[in-house]
């Protein structure tokens, strides 16, 4: 924050230029020089080279600061030169200290750079790599939707890089049991078949509480591993909740048994990964999607999860919510776009297109 780090410089600048072995020197002058430079320079830390630029505009402040208080104060060019020189090593070592320190800044005050989050966002970590051999339905989910968050993020001036790595690990619980859930099974081979509603929902439920336990082992930031509950807030598991009203009739029954632990969404990234997880596993149910039917499955999607007031404790407006459904939108209608058929004497495969006799032979 910006904002923030010019006003902790300055305080920092007035406390340094007191310091007795300061008096004779305009220390306080050339800190807030280079704090104020410091921060206004540093925008973002995505990648190491995002550290040259504002290392050689914190000395390039300093050499400034230094020449304009020797200009104004008559000092001879050598002690410009000095202070200047000073100031510049000031600069240097203070990015070298940042880069070193962060980790320990971040995990006493809790707050995760974008550093780290792009860590966390490389495919090989353990848990990601888990997810994509064990539960690659799962995995492949988890991508798409990270897709429409990010975007969705970015639109309404959310973290997208937060969003899209949430995503990565909003369901990593479910490499415990994959095989529970629909987008990890072959057709035809459902053990939930085989168990009572109740069981079942159990199992779905399970995945929160194991996200989380898996989250605490890898060490995942707390603005991370809030997307494993959140973006099933208190929602029913409806599927299972029916089919036991189906079977048992009017017999009373616990709800709470067949509701997520929860909490609701409490930021805008969680909120709306708890809509894009929604919207991107109805997608896959609807059939000859056209950009106004999938506008109207994300319109319906979000009015339900309003009047389920499962977006009450989020920070999002009814403007950014309609942001947030125009950036779906643009996204899904690019994933869902038709494609030309090319000719089969080509080699092409046609909307019509069978497996001719001996292909089908051969595979069995």
């Amino acid at each position: 924050n910006g904002r923030v780090s010019m006003i902790a410089a300055m305080i920092l600048a007035v406390v340094i230029g007191q310091q007795p072995v300061f008096h004779d020197v305009p220390a306080t002058f050339l800190c807030v020089v280079g704090g104020v430079t410091a921060a206004l320079s540093v925008k973002t830390l995505r990648s190491r080279s995002n550290f040259y630029a504002p290392v050689l505009i914190i000395v390039a402040g300093y050499l400034a600061g230094a020449l304009a208080l020797g200009l104004a104060s008559g000092w001879p060019i050598e002690e410009i030169g000095l202070r200047g020189l000073w100031g510049a090593l000031n600069g240097l070592v203070s990015a070298g200290l940042t880069f070193f320190l962060l980790p320990v800044a971040e995990s006493v005050t809790h707050i995760t750079t974008d550093l780290t989050l792009l860590e966390l966002s490389d495919p090989s970590r353990p848990l990601l790599r888990r997810l994509s051999v064990e539960a690659p339905g799962t995995y492949a989910h988890s991508v798409a939707m990270a897709n429409l968050v990010e975007a969705a993020c970015n639109r309404i001036g959310a973290n997208g890089l937060l969003g899209r790595v949430g995503c990565y690990y909003h369901d990593i619980g479910k490499v415990k049991n994959p095989q529970y859930f629909v987008e990890n099974q072959i057709p035809g081979n459902n053990p939930h078949d085989r168990l009572k509603p109740l069981q079942s929902a159990q199992i779905i439920k399970a995945h929160v509480t194991d996200g989380l336990a898996l989250a605490a082992e890898a060490d995942l930031p707390d603005a991370v591993a809030a997307f494993i509950p959140e973006h099933h807030g208190t929602t029913e598991i409806t599927y299972f909740l029916d089919k036991a009203k189906k079977i048992d009739g009017n017999q009373t029954r616990n709800i709470e048994d067949f509701t997520y632990p929860g909490p609701k969404p409490r930021s805008m990234e969680t909120a709306i990964s708890m809509i894009a997880d929604s919207v991107e596993a109805a997608l896959r149910v609807l059939e000859d999607l056209t950009p106004q039917k999938i506008e109207e499955a994300i319109h319906h999607i979000v009015r339900t999860k309003v009047n389920a007031g499962q977006l009450d404790q989020a920070p999002l407006t009814l403007q950014q919510i309609e942001q947030v459904k125009q950036a779906f939108l643009v996204v899904l209608s690019g994933m869902y776009h038709n494609r030309i058929d090319y000719p089969e004497s080509s080699g092409g495969i046609s909307a019509a297109w069978q497996p001719p006799p001996e292909t089908a032979r051969s595979s069995r």
